[in-house]
This record gives C-alpha cells, sequence and structure tokens, in this order.
C-alpha cells in the first residue's frame, strides 16, 4: 500500500502563518487520494450560491496529456472551461489515522522526506523533518496501528546560534544519506548515527 506524507503549519484566514507555530504531519494512501480525485468536484454556480457536488463532464480527463493518442485528444473550447472552473474536489482525502503521526508546538515544519526501513519483523517509515529553524527531526511511524509514532533525534546540522530554514531534503539510498538544501549549500547527512550515541 502507497502512503503519501504531508505537513500541515498552522495558518490564517489570509494563508499567513499564525503567530502560535505549530505544526504536524499525516499520512494519506495514495488509494484514497486517487478515489478522491476520481469522485464529484464540488462547484458554485455564482457568489451567492452553495457549493454543491457536481460530476466530471470529463470522467477521463488526464492533467497535463495532450497528444493524438491520449483521452484528451477531443478537448473542446467547453472542456478546456470546465476543466477552469471545476478546481475542487468534492470529497475530502482520508488520512489513514485520525490523530497526525507527529505534531510539534512552536516549531514549524518546512520539508519533509521519508525512509523505509525493513525492522525484524515490519516495515518502520522514518520521517526527516526540516524545520524553519535548520534542525532535522526524526520520527518513526509503522503501519502497526498498536505503536505509536515518535520522536528519535533532532539533528543540530548548523553552527551554534545560525538558523536557516531546510528548503529541500533528498535521500540518497545508495549510500544512506540525507542531503540538506540551505539557502547557500547543500550538506549531507548520514541517515544512521547510530556512532554519536554511547551504549552503557
Amino acid at each position: 500500500m502507497l502512503r503519501c506524507y504531508g505537513s500541515c503549519i498552522e495558518t490564517n484566514s489570509a494563508g499567513q502563518w499564525n503567530s502560535i507555530a505549530a505544526s504536524a504531519v499525516c499520512a494519506f494512501n495514495l488509494s484514497a487520494i486517487t478515489q478522491a480525485f476520481n469522485g464529484p468536484f464540488r462547484y458554485q454556480e455564482n457568489p451567492r450560491s452553495a457549493w454543491l457536488p457536481t460530476i466530471n463532464p470529463i470522467p477521463n480527463f488526464q492533467c497535463g496529456i495532450l497528444n493524438d493518442d491520449s483521452p484528451n485528444e477531443n478537448l473542446t473550447e467547453r472542456s478546456l472551461q470546465d476543466a477552469q472552473r471545476l478546481f475542487l474536489m468534492n470529497d475530502v482525502v482520508q488520512p489513514v489515522s485520525v490523530e497526525p503521526l507527529v505534531t510539534q508546538d512552536s516549531v514549524r515544519f518546512s520539508k519533509l522526506v521519508v525512509d523505509i526501513v525493513q525492522g525484524k519483523d515490519t516495515l518502520y517509515h522514518v520521517m526527516y523533518i526540516g524545520t524553519e529553524h535548520g534542525t532535522i527531526l526524526k520520527a518513526l511511524s509503522t503501519a502497526n496501528r498498536s505503536l505509536r509514532s515518535c520522536y528519535l533525534e533532532e539533528m543540530h546540522i548548523l553552527p551554534i546560534g545560525q538558523q536557516e530554514p531546510i528548503r529541500s531534503l533528498q535521500i540518497l539510498h545508495s549510500n544512506r544519506s540525507l542531503f540538506v538544501g540551505l539557502n547557500n549549500g547543500v550538506l549531507k547527512v548520514p541517515l544512521e548515527r547510530c556512532s554519536i550515541y554511547r551504549t552503557e
């Protein structure tokens, strides 16, 4: 089952960050996303009318495909107008769980990547979450509903006193590294950092 992860940041009605920072990560099954996007649209005839469900007038429409043998080859002007006015889906994409996988007060998440690791008896999803302060939170998620997600580590990758948002995160599986994009450069961080912790 394919999963898609997303981070959410608390914003006001104008889409601007609230003064109180808070973030969360939720997971969605790709099948739930596909189901919502295959369903009806929500449409408002005019500014005074209610938003109502309406069927998809182009059921085989595929964004970005306009060649001779695609389902979109017979698009008309009306089809393009429908695509412009029907931009809101009627159904909500349901997350994997009711509660977010992880939450954090006083921090805004900026980027997120997920590494899937085989454990002894289950697959673990290890999330690397970039923050606006330049730290990376490493968190664990599992498909096992009896286990809760938890934070494993907070990585401070910038010199003491320096803060800047993480601009991008990319995992290179071939050498088990996390590449971190900053305003003026890229850092390489090993995915496993067990050597910095002592066992007692």
